[in-house]
């Protein structure tokens, strides 16, 4: 230009963000046409049409060489910038609510998130849909069960039955175990399925220890087997079992042999101490279903023991001997003697031994429930497991 000012379109041209510039009017005064854009035929206001029509006419009468035209030129570039930016802002306004247009960029911020729209999703755990996923280098942690705490206790008495799978023989097992106070407390063992223990499930130094001992005198009766120590992991005990038995069943699992009670003395001491005086403190009278049993669903403990007395053995040929007790004065007669299975004589040398020495220690449990048929009620008997010295 003829004053050394720069002409506005001078210099590189900026890459618009949205399209190419719309023919000015510099460019048509130099009689240069841009090529129509591919765009389809697009409607023009008619304001800018006549416009456009007198720039032209004045760019001819002049010969396009005045500085008017130009400073128009450079008015009119700037006047299409700012509606270009006009025009942007009016777009982001309605790309926002409609949706982006094809051929156009946004701001060129980036959209902040929608924090509501934010879901924490878990990461795959395998592929999908084909798609490779690679594993993390990392370290694994590899999830390992808590070993089961192994609970020991004192095996005091074992009896034996016909009530195994093809009424072959079965074996109940009664244990002295202590409590969290430290509190020693009777317990039932049983296996994971049933009641009663097959030869095959008991360990094997449980299955001789009944045998009479060879060191026995002649004439010597037959003593019931020497406690031992045996341990196990407490299993859960099914819902099935209800009534007295649940307050004192224990589910033991991997029943196993530790070793022989080193003082034998001492765990008699503590029978005698944890033993009862009154049989009715126990089991009161209104959970009595018979002078011998017990109905089956009184809230009572199925295991007790007592400090008592014998005061008679009745010998019944192949068949467990009956014994008559004492328990502060009330009589219990006729209780079966349920180990009977388990000595040579049926344990009635035993039985009369200890009928001899008066005071002892009377150790009672209740029979699974009974039916006797007809109209007979329900009930548990009361059986006599084992006998064990005063101290």
């Amino acid at each position: 230009s003829s004053d050394g000012r720069r002409h506005p379109t001078s210099g590189p041209a900026r890459p618009s963000p949205r399209r190419e510039c719309r023919p000015c009017a510099c460019a048509l005064g130099a009689g240069v046409m841009p090529p129509m854009q591919q765009k389809g035929p697009r409607r023009r206001s008619r304001t800018k049409a006549n416009s456009s029509v007198r720039s032209q006419s004045r760019l001819r009468e002049g010969g396009g060489a005045q500085e008017t035209p130009r400073r128009r030129c450079s008015m009119s570039a700037k006047g299409g910038r700012a509606s270009k930016r006009r025009r942007t802002g009016s777009g982001s306004s309605s790309s926002s609510s409609h949706g982006p247009r094809s051929g156009r960029s946004g701001s060129p911020l980036p959209k902040m998130p929608q924090w509501n729209d934010l879901v924490l999703t878990p990461a795959p755990s395998s592929a999908q849909n084909g798609e490779h996923i690679q594993k993390s280098p990392g370290p694994r942690v590899a999830m390992v069960p808590r070993a089961a705490k192994q609970i020991t206790a004192a095996l005091i008495t074992v009896t034996k039955n016909n009530q195994g799978e093809d009424k072959t023989a079965a074996y109940c097992l009664a244990a002295l175990a202590g409590n969290p106070d430290g509190s020693a407390r009777l317990i039932r063992l049983v296996p994971d399925i049933g009641h009663f223990w097959s030869d095959d499930s008991l360990p094997q130094e449980c299955r001789e220890m009944h045998l009479r001992a060879r060191t026995a005198l002649p004439g010597e009766p037959q003593w019931p087997f020497q406690p031992i120590v045996v341990g196990f992991e407490a299993g859960t005990l099914p819902d099935a079992v209800t009534g007295p038995h649940r307050m004192d069943d224990v589910v033991a699992r991997k029943l196993e042999y530790v070793g022989e009670v080193e003082e034998p003395q001492r765990l008699y001491e503590q029978l005698n101490r944890i033993a009862c005086d009154d049989i009715l403190a126990v089991w009161p009278e209104r959970a009595w279903a018979t002078p011998r049993s017990l109905i089956p669903n009184s809230e009572v403990p199925s295991l007790a023991i007592f400090n008592g007395e014998i005061k008679w053995v009745h010998w019944r040929d192949g068949a467990a001997p009956h014994v008559d007790i004492v328990v502060d004065g009330k009589p219990v007669d006729r209780l079966p003697y349920a180990a009977h299975r388990l000595h040579d004589d049926r344990g009635y040398a035993m039985l009369q031994w200890m009928q001899e020495q008066r005071s002892c220690v009377l150790l009672l449990g209740l029979s699974r429930t009974f039916f006797k048929g007809g109209s007979a009620p329900p009930q548990c008997p009361i059986l006599l497991l084992r006998i064990f010295p005063c101290c």
